[in-house]
């Protein structure tokens, strides 16, 4: 399983928000190249960056800093927030970007998300963005009367790497994941999964290890690494071991 540090960008300087919240914002640094310069010296093998701009506005706004990150080093990038055209994709792709996040546009429009992920294979994940069981789209901002459970279902074969799983409610607050969705995620799908939100502590990545689910890849972490209650070191070898 991979350890997957997050770095969420929003006016140039990278941030963390409490349960989406733009009224809930911390500001950890203004050099979100150098925070990704010391997650790959820590050893993170992947990177997580969200163009908070981005997700919403409905457009990159922090492209610059987003590939000078990839420029910068030698590990994989994983992008989201806001990417919904071609021309984003293309973009993001052509400078070396590992792997594509979709969130509002998945919901929205599933057959472009198939579309891309033919053309780009292996490059495309699906954002499952949860609050209270249901779809939230465009920053989290707003909600869908579209189940997770009915979302999945789409796109069970259609060529999407991954699923990043987030539930919102649990988002930035540091009290662990909801682990009991996770798991019915899980056992719904043959999906790759990526569990994101909540994580608080080294028990934690412990006990999502536990699940000892095949599909289930990753693990996003943002909050406890910046309030240093887990270490990227530790972390990777927690999930590598």
């Amino acid at each position: 399983m991979d350890f997957y540090p997050a770095i969420d960008i929003k006016n140039g300087q990278f941030i963390r928000l409490k349960k989406g919240e733009l009224n809930q914002i911390t500001i950890y640094g203004n050099d979100p190249v150098k925070q990704a310069r010391e997650f790959f010296s820590m050893g993170a093998k992947w990177i997580h960056v969200v163009d908070i701009d981005g997700a919403f506005k409905g457009t990159s706004k922090n492209m610059k800093t987003i590939l000078e990150i990839k420029r910068s080093v030698k590990c994989k990038i994983q992008v989201g927030g806001g990417v919904r055209e071609r021309k984003t994709i293309e973009k993001l792709l052509e400078h070396k970007i590992d792997r594509i996040v979709l969130g509002t546009v998945a919901l929205t429009n599933p057959n472009f998300v198939k579309e891309v992920c033919k053309i780009f294979p292996g490059k495309i994940a699906v954002g499952l963005d949860t609050r209270r069981g249901f779809v939230a789209t465009e920053g989290w901002s707003k909600n869908s009367d579209v189940s997770f459970d009915k979302l999945i279902k789409t796109y069970e074969n259609s060529g999407v790497s991954a699923i990043i799983f987030t539930d919102i409610e649990k988002d930035g607050l540091l009290e662990g994941t909801n682990y009991k969705q996770l798991k019915e995620l899980l056992k719904i799908t043959k999906l790759n999964v990526i569990a994101s939100g909540g994580i608080a502590s080294l028990g934690d990545l412990k006990k999502l290890k536990k699940i000892n689910s095949k599909n289930l890849i990753g693990v996003i972490c943002g909050k406890a690494i910046y309030e240093k209650k887990i270490s990227v070191n530790d972390a990777v070898k927690i999930l590598e071991d």
